[in-house]
């Protein structure tokens, strides 16, 4: 691995560029699928987070020894929002995990020969809000969806909790 790393630092400006559109090009196509998501209309989006609220459900009562199917339905009934929530906050924070170059290792040595580690984390919530916010803006446009503030919070605070642990992971100095 060190090896890896050696050469990807004298790497050609050329392979770097490549790279950077590379991912660049993987953000956006993870932006749209999330957007076709946001697409959905109200029943469509709600039939498939119920449908893993109600696995989810079938799989507590399942353990139950006189489970029933009424037991299962106000389960399922009960996890369907936070797990619209839970998506929200996971496919966001992937996102900035995506934007801040964590998956090419190029983009490591990039920020480290800059010395711009924390300001790129930074510069990636705000990519995270900007998008999430104009997601929630054409979320108002779909039939039987509302766009919320308080969604976009949840999409910034994931790419911060994301975006943390890949500071600690990659960039924090060993001393």
């Amino acid at each position: 691995m060190k090896v890896y790393f050696e050469a990807l630092k004298k790497a050609r400006v050329r392979q770097r560029v490549l790279c950077f559109l590379f991912l660049i090009l993987t953000a956006c196509f993870y932006f749209f699928v999330i957007v076709s998501f946001s697409a959905q209309t109200a029943d469509e989006s709600s039939g498939l987070s119920y449908e893993i609220a109600e696995k989810l459900a079938k799989f507590i009562c399942f353990f139950k020894s006189d489970q029933t199917f009424a037991d299962v339905v106000s389960l399922a009934g009960y996890f369907e929002h936070p797990i619209r929530k839970l998506a929200h906050f996971l496919e966001y924070g992937v996102l900035g995990a995506l934007l801040s170059g964590t998956f090419l290792p190029v983009m490591k040595i990039i920020r480290s020969d800059q010395g711009k580690g924390r300001g790129m984390y930074r510069r990636d919530v705000l990519i995270v809000f900007i998008l999430a916010a104009f997601d929630e803006l054409h979320q108002y446009f779909v039939p039987g969806r509302y766009a919320s503030v308080w969604d976009v919070l949840l999409d910034t605070f994931g790419s911060i909790v994301f975006l943390f642990f890949v500071y600690l992971i990659f960039d924090r100095k060993k001393t």
